[in-house]
């Protein structure tokens, strides 16, 4: 049951499981049902701070629990939260020396952070920090050993709909290379049970999404897809995400639509915050012009590759270079319009992983191919294998990065290296076509088609 309390401010504070969060939080994040220990005034903040955490704001959640830490330095939740926001499950990404820092400042070792947690539930939570963070072995290992203990909370905490929400997130993070169709279900089924009591819960929507984001489940999500954006409107990264269902069924309208919203938003967050350009949505940039791209709409998708360009000559940052790479071979592939200045438009590729490396050179032999310049073609062909090459020896025998690849866990997977020699090999099927070996081009065709047919779906535009 629900009481009745003279103060709507603490009813956050002492509500039974799953009960509303307080009535209006003002902000269109989505809807949170939960119940931990801390001050009212210290859980407006941290609610904030979950909300943007389904939503992958991770700044911005972050911001929000270090506030919440400062106005009630006993809610142990605000401690996790921002642990958590170092942690990228489905980009690749994690900042294990920052979740650890984070972690001793609430406790040096895990039973002194395990006694500040006031419930059983919140030492629970915690303690899967332990094995995402502090556990021996690769992060392939944590993953799955986080997964197991939001697997084991799952079955404690019947109805407890953010332990449903991270565990099928962890479920989707712990597929170390790909897509895992049964893993995928996995996670998409639990997300529907919290969405049969919360349809307006901004994780298990934005999870469904990923789970079914592939062209032969994507009408699964659709009616997702089309919610998420209204009930987490205030979000960035909610305002892209439904454009990838958009995409696999084909609705190139609402895929245009939705990139407009999303990049938009994320320029207004720029200018607000003063923040550089890095704070551009270069993802929903790119998914924008590929939208325009496919309703023809070519002058929109140029006027969209001149800003990217400028944007990554006044900020060359690693993330401006790589959507660069990939826009500027979109771009040029599906208009043809190689005697345009953008096709002469560089980049310098220090520091850029392997498949942004190998779309860059792609397109650059692409042109090489157009002028007939056999030499330079070659000389591409064989920085592309040597790369690719270098790349092959930072994954392991099971296709995942080694442990030494990066500090954040965002080295090269056996994916990336198969996407890289597909684009190799399709350029020396270019080369053949100069040297007039139409058999041998076919051969390096068939073998890249070959390989790609059995390269795991990835979601979004093509490479």
């Amino acid at each position: 049951m629900r009481y009745l309390l003279p103060f709507l401010t603490i009813v956050l504070f002492i509500q039974c499981k799953n009960e509303p969060a307080p009535a209006d939080s003002g902000d269109k994040l989505g809807e949170l049902h939960f119940s931990y220990s801390g001050s009212p005034e210290a859980m407006e903040h941290f609610e904030k701070g979950l909300k943007l955490l389904h939503n992958f704001e991770y700044a911005d959640a972050k911001a929000a629990f270090e506030e919440a830490q400062k106005l009630d330095s006993s809610c142990v939740m605000a401690w996790w939260g921002e642990a958590m926001t170092y942690n990228h499950p489905l980009w690749r990404q994690q900042d294990r020396e920052a979740a650890i820092e984070t972690l001793e400042e609430l406790g040096a070792t895990a039973e002194e952070r395990l006694a500040k947690a006031p419930t059983e539930l919140e030492k629970d939570f915690l303690a899967s920090l332990e094995a995402l963070y502090f556990a021996e072995g690769e992060k392939n290992e944590r993953d799955a050993a986080y997964r197991d203990h939001l697997a084991a909370m799952y079955e404690k905490y019947p109805g407890n709909e953010e332990v449903a929400a991270f565990y099928a997130l962890s479920v989707l993070g712990a597929v170390p290379v790909g897509r895992d169709e049964a893993e995928y279900e996995r996670s998409a089924g639990i997300v529907k049970g919290i969405l049969n009591e919360n349809p307006e819960h901004p994780g298990a929507l934005h999870y469904l999404i990923h789970s079914y984001d592939d062209p032969y489940h994507a009408r699964l999500a659709l009616n997702a897809a089309q919610r998420y954006s209204v009930v987490a409107a205030d979000a960035t990264h909610a305002l892209h995400m439904p454009s990838h269902i958009f995409l696999a069924v084909g609705m190139w309208k609402e895929v245009v639509e939705s990139n407009i919203a999303s990049y938009n938003a994320s320029v207004r967050r720029m200018e607000e915050k003063g923040l550089d350009n890095d704070a551009r949505s270069y993802h929903a940039f790119a998914w924008l012009q590929y939208g325009l791209l496919q309703l023809g709409r070519l002058d929109e998708a140029e006027k969209i590759m001149r800003e990217m360009y400028g944007y990554t000559t006044e900020l060359p940052s690693k993330s401006a270079r790589s959507y660069f790479a990939s826009m500027k071979g979109t771009y040029l592939l599906h208009t043809d319009d190689w005697d345009s200045d953008i096709a002469d438009f560089s980049i310098d590729m220090e520091g850029m992983g392997i498949v942004s490396r190998s779309q860059y050179h792609f397109t650059e032999g692409w042109k090489a191919w157009k002028d007939g310049d056999k030499e330079r073609l070659s000389a591409l062909i064989d920085t592309m294998a040597d790369e690719r090459k270098k790349a092959a020896l930072l994954v392991t025998d099971s296709g995942i990065p080694m442990c030494a690849a990066t500090p954040t866990g965002q080295g090269p997977n056996q994916l990336d290296i198969d996407w890289a020699h597909v684009m190799e090999m399709e350029l020396k099927a270019l080369r053949e076509m100069l040297n007039g070996n139409d058999e041998q081009a076919e051969f390096w065709l068939k073998s890249a088609t070959d390989l790609q047919s059995n390269i795991s779906y990835d979601y979004g535009p093509p490479a």
